[in-house]
């Protein structure tokens, strides 16, 4: 859209589309992995494990809701 010369209004709209959609794949992801890996390593696993998905999931839920 750039090369092309299309208005910059059109580009920042087109911009925030692919963001959305890639907030929507997060969202996806994120349900994904606390469904299974999460629970998984928390239910199954020892403490340290346990401890370490922990983090994990603090760290990806701050990223997230920057």
């Amino acid at each position: 859209m750039v090369e092309d010369e299309r208005y910059c209004a059109d580009i920042i709209v087109q911009i925030a589309s692919v963001q959305e959609a890639l907030r929507g794949v997060s969202r996806s992801l994120m349900q994904n992995h606390l469904r299974h890996c999460a629970t998984e390593a928390i239910r199954n696993g020892g403490v340290e494990q346990a401890t370490a998905q922990y983090e994990e999931l603090l760290e990806l839920i701050y990223r997230h809701l920057r």
